[in-house]
């Protein structure tokens, strides 16, 4: 019987031999290929062809053409304009 004990621990002790694991190959990952950037985007383009005009573009404009006497009149036209009334 001591034997097969024998016989069974040494077959248990080699089935667990411990092998060194293959050393670590220094394999990174290659760099991401540059992406091409293009040199305009659709919104800059389409910035660069309209200029929507704004509330400082007519800031000057307003302050000499609208003063306190001609204000109601300057009023009316621009209510006519909206509600498209002639």
């Amino acid at each position: 019987m001591r034997t097969a004990l024998s016989i069974a621990l040494l077959l248990v002790l080699s089935a667990c031999e411990k092998s060194e694991p293959p050393p670590a190959a220094d394999v990174t990952p290659p760099p991401p290929a540059p992406m091409a950037t293009p040199t305009t985007t659709a919104s800059t383009a389409a910035e660069e062809l309209i200029d929507v005009p704004t509330e400082e573009d007519f800031e000057e404009e307003a302050e000499q053409k609208v003063t306190p006497k001609s204000l109601e009149a300057e009023l009316d036209a621009l209510e006519k304009e909206i509600t498209g009334a002639s």
